[in-house]
């Protein structure tokens, strides 16, 4: 007898956490969320002498329907400098994140990701690419 009064309130507690998570979705939808859309996810800095910094502006525009704030970008690589602020891009409207590759000490080709964390459903990766040349480190074939 216990132990179906037992799984009697286990089944109710499982019931009342699903309906209220239902609840805050449905608050979510109400509210509105917002989407982040780059014009470009990668892009190609080309080829690059050893020492050299190139910079590149990666266009994003919020798609959703509430406000959207970019709230951290982390890149995988410390060539890499991000920029970009933490005012809230309306609905419609346009951002950008600045992203800075060092190439100092690199060589060959590169390839660094930057990891782009807002209030949007989920985080967004932003991939560059270089082809160092490096004369201390070249290789000969």
């Amino acid at each position: 007898m216990k132990i179906y009064f037992l799984i009697g309130i286990i089944i109710f507690c499982f019931s009342c956490a699903e309906k209220k998570q239902q609840q805050e979705s449905g608050n979510k939808t109400a509210k509105g969320t917002p989407e982040i859309k780059f014009d470009e996810e990668m892009h190609d800095f080309g080829k690059l002498t050893a020492g050299e910094t190139a910079v590149f502006s990666f266009v994003y525009t919020n798609t959703g329907n509430s406000d959207l704030i970019v709230e951290n970008a982390e890149s995988d690589c410390g060539c890499v400098r991000v920029y970009f602020s933490k005012s809230s891009v309306k609905p419609n409207e346009k951002g950008k994140i600045e992203v800075e590759f060092d190439s100092s000490g690199l060589f060959g080709r590169q390839l660094k990701t930057i990891e782009i964390q807002s209030n949007c459903k989920e985080t967004k990766q932003l991939v560059i690419f270089a082809e160092v040349k490096n004369e201390l480190f070249e290789i000969k074939s």
